[in-house]
């Protein structure tokens, strides 16, 4: 789904998780895909949460400091990893990756039905809208 069909919509936006892929392109300003980070990111200001797993592969991603900061300025929660989001991800068949397993248990334990990402592994996993 696009930014577009987002704001023509006209619906209320509800809680959303945000990928690591969207902060990465934002924080390094993606010459193909950043400025549609920061617009999404814009949009779902206050609405936002990752997993804290996100800050460590952003940090590995970028070299950045001060990633929790950044993060609150941008109105993203950050949630924690625990053994059960754990276990979960490894119940899971998909998406195939065990990262972007974790992100979706970390978002279906905390209710959350919308991701921002660009990977379309999230695509047709049901109870989920993949927003890019």
């Amino acid at each position: 789904m696009r930014l577009s069909s987002v704001r023509r919509a006209g619906s209320s936006l509800e809680r959303a998780y945000v990928d690591v892929n969207v902060l990465y392109y934002y924080l390094t300003a993606h010459p193909e895909y950043g400025e549609r980070a920061k617009e999404h990111l814009e949009v779902y200001g206050g609405l936002l949460v990752t997993s804290s797993l996100t800050v460590w592969l952003l940090h590995v991603l970028t070299k950045l400091e001060g990633l929790s900061t950044i993060l609150e300025e941008l109105g993203v929660e950050l949630a924690p990893l625990d053994a059960g989001i754990v276990r979960e991800a490894e119940r899971l068949e998909r998406p195939r990756d065990f990262e972007d397993r974790l992100h979706l248990a970390t978002a279906r334990r905390l209710g959350v039905r919308v991701i921002l990402s660009n990977d379309r592994d999230f695509d047709g996993i049901p109870g989920i809208t993949r927003v890019f």
